[in-house]
């Protein structure tokens, strides 16, 4: 087993530059013969199966990245735009091609933070949630009012591939099942499930917009520390997402029924992250956010994306090197939480699965 995904020669680099959820997914899956041992399967056309009851975004266009033409070597460190990679990749399928099960559920993982979810009208609260986007990957309370519908999005895209799996395109069902892994860690990140500590919502509830500048830069200025941690290759996250997923693959869990325990687990953490965020980056962090709009029609997952780098100079500042280390243990807490629930989720599809269509 290759130490990380940006080392293994069985992952073409035209696929690359990597992302959290594509690490979180690869050491997560390694862990799980019953999914690393199947044999490559065939690749097959997409068999709509979304409907109105879980709309795809208008600009969403499936690429089929085993059919790639290598273009460009992106520095890792300073990629932010999760559409932009090395490759260039085909909007047909390539049926005669065939891939790896474990690999599908890695390079497809990040396609629910690509225009998938993006450009929808799904509830009128969503703004609350900088738009459709966040709307599917996000569920959080406050009083008297659930935003969000995260678990329903992994839910769904689970039917989904059990639907495909019983049509035949085990291709679909593998790939669904990677965007099912997306909402499924999502869940597990505090900030996906918990949007403040209960006394900063009360302080700024009369500062919209300082409240909501804050909640981007220490949301998404926690993913832009964990990507780059991934990247520099820290083994404490590895560690945590294989001894996570061993775990749950052991188990005999059902993820259905520990899902709720999960979320209330990643709940539970956000309060000491977002207090250290706001300690230790201070305003340095909240001004890398300036530029998000929060009544733009751009999505908000597409506004801070482009604040990326901003954010990642003061978080990685030299100055601020002694702050890493409690992220990095916080964050290690988490991921294996996150892979224990992914190792129970390919557990289950592994000991289901009898191929065929491949």
């Amino acid at each position: 087993m290759s130490s990380y995904l940006h080392d293994d020669p069985r992952m073409p680099s035209a696929w690359g530059p990597w992302f959290s959820h594509e690490y979180i997914t690869y050491f997560s899956v390694q862990a799980v013969p019953g999914i690393m041992n199947l044999p490559p399967v065939r690749v097959m056309p997409n068999p709509g199966l979304y409907d109105e009851r879980y709309p795809i975004g208008p600009n969403h266009v499936d690429l089929y990245k085993e059919s790639y033409r290598e273009v460009r070597r992106l520095d890792p460190l300073t990629s932010y735009d999760y559409a932009e990679r090395n490759g260039e990749f085909t909007e047909e399928p390539p049926v005669q091609a065939e891939i790896e099960p474990w690999k599908i559920l890695v390079i497809y993982s990040t396609e629910p933070d690509l225009e998938l979810d993006c450009d929808l009208v799904l509830h009128k609260r969503q703004k609350i949630t900088g738009g459709s986007h966040g709307w599917r990957h996000m569920q959080f309370r406050i009083p008297g009012l659930t935003i969000g519908m995260a678990p329903e999005s992994f839910h769904r895209h689970v039917e989904l591939a059990n639907k495909a799996f019983g049509l035949g395109n085990d291709y679909w069902g593998w790939r669904f099942l990677s965007r099912a892994t997306h909402y499924l860690a999502d869940l597990g990140h505090p900030f996906h499930v918990k949007a403040a500590p209960f006394d900063f919502m009360l302080r700024t509830l009369l500062s919209p917009a300082k409240m909501l500048q804050t909640l981007s830069a220490t949301h998404t200025g926690y993913e832009v520390y964990s990507e780059r941690r991934f990247r520099e290759g820290l083994p404490a996250f590895r560690e945590a997402l294989i001894s996570g997923a061993r775990d749950g693959e052991s188990s005999g869990g059902d993820v259905h029924q520990e899902l709720n325990s999960y979320i209330e687990t990643a709940r539970s953490r956000l309060s000491p992250i977002f207090r250290h965020l706001i300690r230790r980056f201070g305003q340095g962090l909240i001004d890398a956010y300036a530029r998000v709009e929060h009544n733009s029609r751009t999505d908000i997952a597409a506004q801070t994306r482009m604040c990326s780098a901003d954010a990642s100079a003061v978080i990685f500042r030299e100055s601020n090197a002694s702050a890493l280390g409690y992220l990095d243990n916080a964050t290690a807490e988490i991921l294996r939480d996150v892979g224990r629930i992914l190792g129970m989720l390919f557990a289950e599809f592994a000991s289901g699965y009898a191929g065929g269509s491949g």
